[in-house]
């Protein structure tokens, strides 16, 4: 009986799918479509979920926000009519079921402010923590520090 046991048990554990390991790219592409989904053209406010999980945590401008006040935070940042980020110097950590990256980002921004526009230009460092939840690899922890910033006039 004990040695049917054994062999059932080595069966099932030689029969269970293993976990895919996490890879740089998809760490990459992960922060990419967080951006994405931040992104002031982006429709479809469901998007932020694909990219963050339930517990997710940001320190941003300051603030410790958790998913419901970073949404709020984001939704309150005023009537910008363009963002776009450029993501660069990434270095990836990786193991078997977490990563970790820090990067680069520029951010430059077109904001209405009464009768003018102003483009503001953002330098931040960041760094984020990831996990594998289900099929897919989400974003738990982001830290994001503004290294500078310069804002211009334009009609």
């Amino acid at each position: 009986m004990k040695t049917r046991f054994i062999i059932l048990m080595v069966i099932m554990a030689g029969c269970s799918s293993p976990q895919e390991s996490i890879t740089e790219s998809e760490v990459i592409s992960t922060i990419e479509g967080f951006f994405k989904a931040l992104d002031v053209e982006n429709d479809n406010p469901e998007l932020l979920d694909h990219y963050i999980t339930g517990d997710f945590m940001i320190f941003e401008d300051g603030l410790k926000m958790n998913r419901e006040e970073f949404r709020e935070f984001v939704s309150e940042a005023g009537p910008i009519l363009k963002t776009d980020w450029e993501l660069s110097d990434f270095k990836v950590s990786l193991d078997e079921h977490s990563a970790h990256v820090r990067l680069f980002n520029q951010g430059t921004f077109i904001v209405r402010s009464d009768s003018f526009r102003i483009k503001l230009k953002n330098q931040w460092l960041e760094s984020a923590f990831l996990v594998r939840e289900k099929d897919s690899l989400k974003i738990r922890f982001y830290f994001s520090d503004n290294i500078g910033r310069e804002s211009d006039t334009i009609q």
